[in-house]
């Protein structure tokens, strides 16, 4: 559940930085995806094995866009 948590932190604290469009809206569907799941075991599975890595791969591309953002990003 802790990286559950990592990754809603990580994602509000990029919507504090002047994002594309088509990256906020990204953004805010995975915090959508995050924030209304109730979090059941295989739920907590498959975000490990997939939505974990798909918010991991934007992260990096926010990173990237903003070097300066996110030293400790997962």
């Amino acid at each position: 559940m802790c990286e559950v948590h990592k990754r809603i932190d990580l994602l509000r604290a990029a919507g504090t930085l002047p994002l594309k469009p088509q990256d906020e809206q990204i953004r805010c569907s995975f915090l959508d995806r995050l924030e209304d799941d109730h979090w059941s075991g295989p739920d907590l599975h498959d975000f490990e094995v997939g939505l974990a890595l798909e918010i991991d791969i934007f992260m990096h591309g926010v990173q990237r866009e903003f070097p300066t953002f996110l030293p400790d990003s997962p």
